[in-house]
């Protein structure tokens, strides 16, 4: 009881003493929980971003299965059930669906584009608008979309007879699957909301709204005579259904549910894994980086701590020395000593923790929670604490009573600290040496804090001596003033270590704010890399030739619009690839100088070669005369394939089978009354081995066959007085009988940034096609480090195929006009799509690493306000006694006061520039290390 009292006495005596060592504690376990505080906001702001931006395919389970009719004539309902439970998922609302496809009825085949869908989907009433007539309510009944009713060429009160249809591989035809019944048209709808989930997973064109199905009631289709239907159910995630308290479960049914059921007809069909994968590396990258900036705030905390521990255990020798001499036990003595600091971090901590969930709520990007998990970092930070005090203390009073009766410092403790320094100094050269060689473990996760603070070591050292000079420069002028602060720095070893504490605070101040504006840049060249251009606008479904002509037609001057279409690669073997007009490259383009050695309109010139004269067709007929000289025995047939000067879809003109002799094939070709492109001449060969077929090609449409004629690979021509003679060898390859016009290029002209396969192919619009590198470069837009960029138009012309395009994109420049888009869409294009490199940033601003950034200029603010609380502290406990023997001679009270406060700016001020350097020395060291 006596100790105790005494100890409340010695608080209420060092009160200021004593709230100091306890605000110090709130902030070392504010500092320390502020981390896990953070990451649990980070987490969600993860979370709640990645599912916000995913495709709805990432949201939605898909399970399916077909399901064969009993032998009673009933659909079995096993899978409905067994399936229900499956999809039962916290969060997610299930659809069911079935549907079976049918083919109109009274005939005995159709081909594809006669089949329709005939399908119940559960509540669907609730989802559509009703464009004309009504929803269903009974039996055969159905109801369309707009669409899809244009395509069946039906309207509101047709009758529509189907039968069941089942695919006949043999004859590559759909033939009836049971008998014929009779529905009536009740109704025209829409989708309520096209992008709810409701309607599926997938972004549809205008062709998959054409294929929409017959929609019935269940007892509709339940009364339908039909073999087989496919059954589904679609889980579709609600608002609350991924978060992060979610994810171990979802990840633990997917896992469950990965393998089909007994009978392997059960799939399971999402792309949530894709999702959760990225969830997972995004937080992943910020728990990697938090720990880079919390570790040395709590380690500075400490620091802090000690220090003030230090000037009060150095102040109150005297104290401690008469209570030893007066035969107090050593152990009430470590007690008195002890107590203070003990009690004082005690009562801070829990203080502490509601600090730090205060600052990161208002600091993070999403809400901030306080959990269970928070109890170690925060026992981290008191037992830290305590340690740093009690050592101090400790070791204070265990000093000889002599020595502390004259207040006299131990002599090795000059010596003790320039050793400990010295160790400090080749630690952090060691963390610059194994981070420079790539090694990320260890010291190196810390190498920042460590070498900031070895360059702050250093330069309290130098700057010692630069002080004892000002301070004899100052004296022999008359500063007085001047010269008692520079004294001060000089001489006092707490002017040394406040001097090192403030340049690593504001060192690690300087240090994040390098961090957050490199990863900025960063961000912005990233978004730049990806997006191509300041806009892309995606174009729904349309042909390259009209997108070209469009785009043109909106943008006659070439300088704020460029068609482009991404070509997707077929193999990890083949880069990707990314066809442009190339003509509006340079002015469109984010191209900066970094991308390659030389002007981008330089490159872009190189990819449009000239080209050899096209075959254009006029009239409403076409004819192609040759002569069969032996076809080896095996039929063949002659297709041509013609692309209309409007810009629509390429057109195969079938001009039917070849006979021996000299003939001229000739077929209707009305598309082409307004002119056309001859795009290829197609000799369907057998696919067999056998003898080769020989032709003579004389004209097309009055236009002679020249040696500029490009033949397929194993073919030969020979140049005759009256056209071509050909030797084509029997294959089963599609193109080994295709005969391309002059304006073909043989080898497309590419941009790359590396080199291409072995046989110089790459991905284009209808397979691998040949090609020549006429330029490199480090990266290209859209593509990065890895990829082709090739001329659009050349492109198109080495394709063979129906030149339609659902990937279509407008690149935009910066100063495009708003009316641009306006201008496509009188040309003929439709804009499904916006993307711009403002939300290319918003996505990756989103991502864990970014989110993770930002700590460290909260964790550099928390630095410089620890680093102030030291310097406050440092003051409030050191006795204000070393100029009182100068004030006995005569030393004015206002010169003493002026001496104090300059001392505290002085050292502000010569510590902001110092940790500035030292902020940028060490970037230019291992600035790599921090994730970006």
């Amino acid at each position: 009881m006596a100790v105790a009292a005494l100890m409340l006495g010695m608080l209420r005596a060092r009160r200021g003493q004593a709230l100091a060592l306890w605000l110090l504690a709130v902030l070392a376990t504010a500092a320390a929980v502020a981390a896990p505080i953070y990451l649990t906001a980070i987490d969600r702001a993860v979370v709640a971003g990645e599912v916000r931006h995913a495709g709805g395919a990432e949201r939605t389970i898909w399970v399916s299965a077909p399901v064969e009719r009993a032998s009673g004539g009933a659909m079995p309902d096993e899978f409905e059930r067994l399936a229900a439970e499956k999809v039962q998922l916290d969060g997610f609302v299930s659809v069911f669906s079935t549907e079976f496809l049918a083919m109109p009825g009274g005939r005995d085949r159709a081909g594809g584009d006669q089949v329709r869908r005939v399908a119940f989907r559960e509540d669907l009433c609730a989802q559509v608008v009703v464009v004309a007539g009504r929803c269903l309510m009974g039996g055969g009944e159905t109801v369309l979309s707009e669409a899809a009713a244009k395509r069946l060429g039906l309207a509101v009160g047709a009758r529509v007879n189907s039968q069941a249809a089942t695919f006949d591989s043999s004859l590559n035809l759909f033939v009836p699957a049971g008998t014929a019944w009779t529905m009536t048209v009740v109704g025209l709808v829409r989708p309520r909301d096209p992008a709810d989930l409701y309607w599926g997973h997938a972004d549809r064109s205008e062709q998959d709204y054409q294929n929409d199905p017959m929609y019935v009631a269940r007892n509709t289709l339940a009364g339908i005579d039909h073999p087989r239907e496919l059954q589904s159910f679609e889980a579709r995630a609600t608002a609350g259904a991924i978060t992060v308290e979610r994810l171990a479960a979802l990840r633990e049914w997917l896992a469950a549910t990965a393998d089909q059921d007994e009978t392997g007809r059960i799939s399971v069909s999402t792309t949530l894994p894709d999702l959760l994968d990225r969830i997972d590396r995004s937080r992943a990258e910020a728990h990697a980086v938090i720990p880079l900036a919390a570790i040395p705030v709590v380690v500075l905390a400490w620091a802090v701590i000690l220090l003030a521990v230090a000037n009060t255990a150095r102040a109150h020798r005297y104290e401690y020395g008469v209570v030893a001499l007066r035969g107090v036990p050593r152990g009430v003595l470590w007690w008195l000593a002890a107590g203070e600091t003990v009690l004082a971090v005690l009562a801070g901590a829990p203080v502490g923790v509601l600090l730090g969930r205060l600052i990161v709520g208002a600091a993070a990007p999403a809400p901030a929670y306080m959990d269970r998990s928070l109890l170690p970092y925060a026992g981290i930070a008191v037992l830290g604490a305590l340690l740093a005090g009690l050592v101090v203390q400790l070791r204070t009073v265990s000093a000889p009573v002599s020595t502390l009766l004259r207040e006299v410092d131990r002599g090795s403790a000059r010596v003790r600290t320039l050793l400990l320094e010295t160790v400090f100094v080749l630690i952090a050269a060691a963390a610059i040496a194994q981070r420079r060689s790539g090694v990320l473990t260890g010291v190196t996760l810390v190498a920042p804090a460590l070498i900031i603070a070895a360059l702050a070591l250093l330069s309290a050292r130098l700057l010692r001596p630069l002080a004892a000079r000002l301070a004899a420069r100052y004296l022999r002028r008359g500063a007085l003033s001047a010269a008692l602060t520079a004294f001060r720095l000089a001489r006092r070893p707490a002017a040394h270590r406040l001097l090192v504490l403030l340049v690593v605070a504001f060192g690690s101040f300087s240090f994040a704010g390098l961090a957050t504006v490199v990863g900025d840049r960063d961000q912005q060249y990233r978004a730049e890399l990806t997006v191509g251009a300041p806009t892309v606008l995606s174009i729904g479904q349309t042909t390259r030739t009209e997108l070209l002509r469009a785009t043109r037609a909106a943008d006659p001057a070439g300088r704020y619009a460029m068609a482009a279409v991404p070509i997707p690669a077929v193999s990890t073997a083949l880069p990707s690839s990314l066809a442009v007009d190339s003509t509006r490259l340079a002015a469109v383009a984010y191209w900066p100088a970094g991308y390659s050695p030389e002007p981008v309109s330089a490159l872009a010139a190189r990819l449009r070669p000239a080209a050899g004269p096209g075959v254009t067709l006029t009239g409403a007929t076409l004819g192609v005369d040759l002569t069969a000289v032996d076809l080896a025995g095996k039929p063949a047939t002659l297709t041509a394939v013609v692309a209309p000067a409007g810009g629509v879809q390429r057109v195969p003109v079938d001009l039917g089978a070849l006979s021996l002799g000299r003939h001229t094939y000739t077929a209707a070709t009305p598309v082409c009354a307004a002119g056309c492109r001859l795009v290829s001449i197609q000799i369907g060969l057998p696919t067999n081995l056998g003898a080769p077929a020989r032709l003579a090609l004389h004209s097309v449409q009055g236009q002679p066959f020249t040696a500029a004629w490009r033949m397929p690979a194993g073919a030969s021509a020979t140049a005759t007085g009256g056209g071509l003679e050909v030797t084509l060898p029997p294959s089963p390859r599609r193109e080994a009988g295709s005969l391309l016009p002059p304006d073909v290029p043989a080898a497309l002209a590419l941009v790359s940034t590396g080199p291409l396969p072995p046989d110089g192919a790459y991905a284009a619009f209808d397979g691998p096609v040949g090609g020549t590198v006429v330029g490199h470069a480090d990266r290209l837009p859209r593509l990065g480090r890895r990829g082709v960029l090739v001329d659009l138009e050349e492109a198109d012309r080495a394709s063979t195929d129906s030149e339609l395009t659902g990937l279509g994109e407008v690149w935009l420049a910066a100063d495009a006009p708003p009316s641009i888009a306006e201008a496509l869409t009188a040309a003929g294009l439709s804009i499904v799509g916006r993307q711009t490199v403002a939300d290319e940033r918003a996505v990756l601003g989103r991502s864990g690493s970014a989110l993770a950034l930002r700590f460290f200029v909260f964790a550099g603010a928390l630095s410089v306000l620890l680093g102030l609380a030291g310097l406050a502290v440092t003051t409030i406990t050191t006795p204000r006694r070393e100029l009182a023997p100068l004030r006995i001679q005569g030393l004015p009270a206002r010169v003493t006061r002026r001496v104090e406060w300059w001392f505290l700016a002085a050292l502000v001020i010569a510590a902001m520039p110092i940790g500035a350097a030292c902020a940028a020395v060490t970037w230019l060291l291992i600035g790599s290390a921090v994730p970006q």
